[in-house]
């Protein structure tokens, strides 16, 4: 509110009062002389809020605002001060705002308080308000729910762990409270969460998955969270087996969800059992097809060179998009050794296939895969006109344009190992291309700046987190995070990054465009934030 509404605001609390005394309305003394004329609640709420838009309020208010939350009796005007008091964010306040909670609310104006008082202890953020704060879990109000969960979340308040599980896995509340305590739990980081967690993972509620809250809270507990995951990873835990039996959950859901979190953490002891999952069979071809790509896809994120030779063999997949989850595995791996089987996957599919393959080989290959692109470009025409007679797809009308344009896209790739034979061994350069790179340049860039572990090179590779083109920005995500493991480039990359990260995550929060993508990007920030 701008200076004039508040005198305005003011002017009129002050005709309703009959008239407020010549005092300085930065001092205590003026606002209690305002608030004591006030005779409505209504009239009250107005000069607490005038008071709190002012920019007068300071620690000078405390014993005010402390003593007039202790003698209040209207709901409405209690929460008013108590938002006040978060505004001021001072210790001294803890001990009235949690004097003022009343965990058996049933009123609505009452839950209105303890909501207002709850907010104010979480902006003071200190752990001595979490006994006031866990019996809250309970309350009839799900909104001083909601509040109670999210403050003793980022309070890391051990001490309502066992509350939190069991309104995590409690059947009868309504499924965003269950979300909220599991990621309450993510952020408190107690491994006692693990076995609850683990079945939230492929837990499915009215129409409700919690995957994206549960393999998240899995994430940032971390080891105690791979432990539980590398036995479900080889189906050895039988408990969990059993209960996922009992709940209806398809066997599969627990090798795939499971490589998620383990590649996320880059758990190397998974690999063996990752490889092996590339070629896990199931009479669905669907899910046969999503545990591969999952467990291709850790693979990708941990480097591991044992991947290579199987994801070689996968690669000649027809479906393009299962086709794009090999790809980019190898590409993340950045073996040479996949160049001849993405060669070969390049002559074959449809066009959405074959280029799959070709911008594989633009993100591995070097000047010696030049005439290899030529030969490729060379036969797309041929190829287009072959898909035209089978499909009648878009662009059809006139194959021999359609032809020529794809050929042409073909060769342009050769700009990236142009790039490639410039700047072979030399992160710098990689680094100055950054700023101006086009998507597969960009990639290729980030891909060879990451792997290289070039502390010195972070920063800019940072700034292009914001990309636009999803696939893009998870590759840079992904270099980024590999960067963190170089010595002293998580503190040069949190120094550079993390203020921008933690608005842009705000900014796009809700933007379906990036809802995948950015979950990368949350654990890139849990792991700055470690740093």
């Amino acid at each position: 509110m701008s200076r004039s509404l508040v005198a305005l605001s003011l002017a009129v609390s002050c005709l309703a009062l009959g008239g407020c005394k010549k005092e300085d309305p930065k001092t205590p003394e003026y606002w209690q002389s305002s608030l004591e004329g006030a005779r409505r609640p209504d009239d009250r709420v107005r000069v607490i809020e005038s008071m709190r838009t002012s920019g007068n309020v300071n620690e000078q208010f405390l014993p005010f605002l402390h003593a007039r939350l202790s003698s209040e009796r209207k709901p409405e005007v209690k929460a008013a001060v108590a938002r006040a008091l978060g505004d001021l964010h001072h210790p001294t306040s803890l001990e009235p705002l949690t004097a003022a909670l009343d965990p058996g609310a049933a009123d609505v104006p009452a839950q209105q308080v303890n909501k207002a008082v709850v907010g104010a202890l979480g902006r003071i953020g200190d752990a001595r308000a979490v006994p006031s704060l866990v019996p809250l879990l309970r309350s009839k109000d799900n909104y001083t729910r909601i509040e109670a969960i999210q403050v003793l979340g980022a309070l890391k308040a051990t001490p309502a762990v066992d509350s939190l599980i069991q309104l995590a896995t409690d059947e009868a509340a309504e499924p965003f409270l269950n979300k909220k305590a599991i990621e309450a739990l993510g952020q408190i980081g107690d491994p006692r969460a693990v076995p609850a967690l683990m079945r939230t993972l492929t837990k499915e509620r009215r129409g409700v998955s919690f995957y994206v809250e549960s393999s998240f809270a899995l994430y940032q507990l971390g080891a105690p969270a791979a432990e539980a995951l590398l036995p479900v990873l080889d189906g050895k835990d039988a408990e969990l087996l059993l209960w996922a039996k009992a709940q209806g959950v398809n066997p599969a859901s627990y090798p795939m969800k499971a490589a998620q979190v383990l590649g996320d953490l880059r758990e190397k002891r998974a690999v063996p059992s990752l490889v092996k999952q590339l070629s896990f069979t199931h009479s669905d071809p669907q899910i046969q097809a999503l545990v591969r790509m999952q467990a291709a896809d850790a693979l990708g994120r941990m480097r591991a060179p044992e991947a290579v030779k199987p994801l070689t063999a996968l690669v000649a997949e027809p479906d393009p998009t299962v086709r794009d989850a090999y790809v980019r595995a190898l590409t993340l791996v950045g073996s040479r050794d996949a160049i001849p089987a993405l060669e070969k996957a390049a002559g074959s599919g449809d066009w959405y296939a074959r280029e799959v393959a070709v911008k594989g080989i633009a993100l591995i290959g070097d000047a010696r895969e030049q005439p290899v692109l030529a030969k490729l470009a060379a036969a797309e025409p041929a190829r287009t006109a072959a898909d035209c007679n089978a499909t009648g797809e878009e662009g059809c009308e006139d194959p021999a344009a359609l032809g020529k344009k794809r050929a042409d896209q073909l060769l342009g790739y050769g700009a990236v190992l142009e790039a490639v034979q410039a700047c072979t061994g030399n992160a710098g350069c990689w680094s100055q291309r950054i700023p101006k790179a086009d998507a597969v340049l960009l990639q290729r860039a980030a891909l060879e700046v990451g792997r290289a572990g070039s502390a010195e090179q972070g920063p800019a590779l940072a700034a292009r987190l914001t990309e636009r083109d999803t696939e893009v920005r998870a590759t840079v995500i992904q270099s980024v995070d590999w960067l963190t493991d170089a010595p002293g480039a998580a503190k040069k990359l949190r120094e550079a990054a993390l203020p921008a990260l933690r608005k842009q995550l705000e900014d796009e929060k809700g933007n379906s465009n990036f809802v995948r993508v950015n979950e990368d990007l949350r654990r890139l920030l849990v792991k700055l934030e470690r740093a």
